[in-house]
């Protein structure tokens, strides 16, 4: 009889987190990754205005210089995304 409620509450519990994901899936997921791309974009044009001579583009500043040790392990990365082809069709 105890392994059928520990069954039963397991079983339970499995229902309520997959409720729990649906309804998270549902109402704020969406949002979530929104939030999430818009904040990568903010950060890539971030790191433009501090490294775009990278790309041809001049823009000096002090304030570039000053932020650059943070942004060096991400340059790689950042060059890629704004190189790659991108089709318009």
């Amino acid at each position: 009889m105890r392994a059928y409620r520990e069954r039963a509450a397991s079983k339970l519990r499995k229902l309520g987190l997959a409720i729990k994901d649906f309804l998270f899936g549902v109402t704020v997921y969406g949002m979530l990754r929104d939030v999430e791309t818009k904040r990568l974009w903010t950060d890539y044009m971030t790191m433009f205005f501090l490294v775009g001579d990278m790309l041809g583009y001049p823009i000096s500043s002090y304030y570039r210089l000053r932020l650059l040790p943070y942004i060096v392990a991400r340059i790689e990365r950042w060059k890629e995304v704004l190189l790659r082809e991108i089709d318009i069709i």
